[in-house]
């Protein structure tokens, strides 16, 4: 009978375990972000942001790499945050208008403080 309870009891333990884990969706976006200071402005902002479960901010390819719950944000939502944020991305509508976050033209290739 101890036996039979041990086995019901981790039975219901990892089922429920098991459903409390969240669905992880992967999704890759392209930020015209030109800088260090850019990079570490996305990185502060994108990890405040509800429901991006992990992140990578790559400078030398201006690739950002999500993992996020679809329950809690959409892709959609994402692309707003970074464009709420200052800068356009793969997928915005480069006709509308945002607030930059970097306020100067420069080049990729150097560092600068802002």
């Amino acid at each position: 009978m101890k036996r039979f309870l041990l086995t019901l009891l981790f039975g219901i333990l990892g089922i429920y375990l098991f459903s409390q884990q969240a669905v992880t969706e992967n999704f890759k976006v392209k930020v015209g972000f030109h800088c260090p200071n850019g990079k570490k402005l996305l990185e502060t902002k994108l990890s405040e942001v509800a429901g991006i479960v992990s992140f990578n901010v790559d400078l030398e390819t201006k690739v950002i790499d999500f993992n996020f719950d679809p329950a809690q944000i959409s892709r959609e939502q994402i692309i707003a945050k970074i464009e709420e944020i200052g800068y356009y991305t793969e997928f915005s509508d480069k006709n509308k208008p945002i607030k930059k976050a970097c306020s100067h033209d420069h080049d990729d290739n150097h560092d600068h403080d802002h």
